[in-house]
């Protein structure tokens, strides 16, 4: 790999690169603050590190401080596997909820590593769970901290919530592409899709949702900041120039549609997202950080991407290796009451790949700098990285 300037400024971002690369992609304000950060910590911190020696009593200390009570207890934390783009843990605790009630609840901490796969905002991730609590089953959320100051990078405590991610036989390590025995896959299917209507339906302008820029409806703002802040992505820390990735980024430009009604999108909906207890019901959808406020059509395309799903004996391809596409359209449209524009999703799977791609290449980046708690899944997740950009440029000669 030749190390041109551009190379260079990628791994040591200057103030003024940093600048034009503001100026030269439209995104939401907190997406910017994320990545504008990103970029300015690069070069000033280390290999990632928790320092879990201390991280309890940093951890204590925060809560005293956001509670107001000294009299809290913390015990038995445990790191928890998993969690690509986020450093997880859990605790017990013991405090005085708002009502007095002395409380005991078994908690969830989930923490930015130094550089993630994805360089989200907890502030948003947390106001999208209280939007979305009561509406579809998610983790209840106590507390979230933006900023550096407690425990080195921001941060969200949530319930922890008992169930499974993954049956025992379905065989990925990242959750993409797994599979479900029959009876399970019947019992979840259509739990499924009627929570991804209830996300799509819910009145995020009546939640409060501070953190999220709101598109204008019957424009295409919506869309003009998600590529944005995703060719802004691939810009920042992709190691080498791809063509296929600049005819993509043109050719989504260029053919934008308008956003006529937008809605919440999870942005990352899929198995190994969601949990589900010993009866096969979904008892937490998981994993928001990609949430925004868009075309529903985006959600639906993800659903169909090749890598998210899996291929049953006979060729055909089961969305999230639980329905076929068709059914899960029906579904989709029976409980929303929304059309979906079959060519209007050629678009958004164009997009899901050129997503795909950009998150491969900053995967390597970070597992290459050690900015990231899980080195060797990231170096996994930069293979698929191939089977994105190829994917991404058989649909390009398409159309």
């Amino acid at each position: 790999m030749i190390n041109t300037e551009t190379l260079r400024l990628r791994d040591q971002p200057t103030a003024e690169w940093i600048a034009a690369i503001r100026a030269r992609y439209p995104v939401e304000t907190a997406i910017d603050n994320v990545l504008t950060r990103k970029l300015r910590n690069r070069t000033q911190t280390a290999a990632h590190q928790t320092d879990f020696e201390h991280l309890e009593t940093h951890l204590v200390s925060y809560l005293k401080h956001t509670t107001g009570q000294t009299d809290l207890q913390l015990s038995d934390l445990k790191r928890l596997t998993g969690g690509a783009s986020k450093e997880q843990f859990t605790f017990m605790l013991t405090w005085n909820q708002d009502s007095g009630a002395r409380t005991t609840r078994k908690l969830m901490l989930r923490m930015d590593p130094s550089e993630s796969v994805v360089e989200t905002h907890r502030l948003r991730e947390a106001q999208v769970l209280r939007a979305m609590s009561g509406e579809v089953p998610v983790p209840e959320v106590f507390w979230v901290e933006h900023s550096d100051e407690f425990l080195g990078h921001p941060f969200l405590i949530a319930g922890f919530v008992v169930g499974t991610v993954q049956p025992d036989d379905g065989g990925k390590v990242t959750g993409l592409g797994m599979s479900f025995e029959p009876e399970l896959r019947a019992t979840l299917r259509d739990q499924f899709v009627r929570h991804l209507a209830t996300i799509h339906t819910v009145d995020w302008r009546n939640k409060d949702l501070s953190a999220f820029d709101a598109p204008a409806a019957g424009t295409t703002q919506a869309n003009e900041w998600s590529v944005g802040a995703w060719e802004r992505i691939w810009q920042e820390d992709t190691m080498e120039a791809h063509p296929i990735m600049e005819q993509a980024a043109i050719w989504l430009k260029e053919n934008m549609p308008v956003v006529e009604n937008p809605v919440i999108q999870h942005g990352d909906y899929r198995s190994g997202n969601f949990m589900y207890d010993d009866k096969g019901q979904i008892n937490a959808i998981l994993d928001w950080e990609l949430c925004h406020i868009g075309d529903f059509h985006e959600d639906l395309a993800y659903n169909r991407c090749k890598m998210l799903g899996t291929p049953d004996d006979k060729g055909g391809f089961r969305c999230s290796g639980l329905l076929y596409f068709d059914e899960f359209v029906e579904k989709y449209q029976a409980y929303t009451g929304f059309t979906v524009d079959r060519q209007r999703l050629k678009w958004y799977d164009i997009f899901t790949y050129y997503k795909m791609t950009s998150i491969s290449c900053t995967s390597l980046r970070i597992a290459h700098a050690k900015k990231t708690h899980l080195d060797a899944m990231m170096n996994l997740i930069g293979g698929v990285g191939f089977l994105a950009a190829s994917e991404l440029a058989r649909l390009l000669e398409e159309v």
